[in-house]
């Protein structure tokens, strides 16, 4: 019997998002093999790895109950975050990697609420210099480090 159905209702809806998007990975992109991976390779493993954690879950809803209650939605950084989200994806191609990254990585430090602004500052710089080296340069995606909203300055 069901101990915790909060549990066992996160753990089944965290097997069914692996299974839809691993689904979509599988019959849709060239998988590869773990020596040359094709482009399916890495969202089947990060499903794989989201249905074994749903689970888990599903079977501690099962062994052991848990009453805590929900709490406070932290409502700024549910905003933040999702703000982040839509902002890297909205601009980055106008952006270019490092000024995109910067912005997002500044706005999604901003959800704390005891951040200063030379942590935010230098976060959003490390993680700009970071992305750009992994993923321009060594990955060689096909986004400008610096974007075309830059080119007229």
């Amino acid at each position: 019997m069901i101990s915790d159905r909060k549990d066992a209702a996160a753990g089944l809806f965290f097997i069914a998002a692996g299974l839809l998007y691993g689904g979509i990975a599988w019959f849709m992109l060239p998988i590869g093999s773990a020596l040359r991976m094709g482009p399916g390779y890495f969202p089947i493993v990060l499903s794989g790895l989201l249905v074994l954690l749903g689970a888990a879950i599903v079977a501690r809803a099962f062994v052991h109950a848990q009453e805590m209650p929900f709490g406070a939605v932290p409502w700024r950084a549910l905003g933040l975050i999702s703000l982040a989200t839509t902002v890297f994806a909205a601009f980055i191609e106008d952006l270019g990697m490092i000024p995109g990254v910067f912005v997002t990585t500044a706005i999604a430090s901003l959800a704390g609420r005891k951040i200063r602004l030379s942590r935010v500052l230098v976060a959003s710089a490390l993680m700009a210099v970071f992305c750009t080296l992994v993923f321009s340069y060594a990955v060689r995606l096909p986004i400008p480090v610096i974007g075309p909203f830059f080119s007229g300055w």
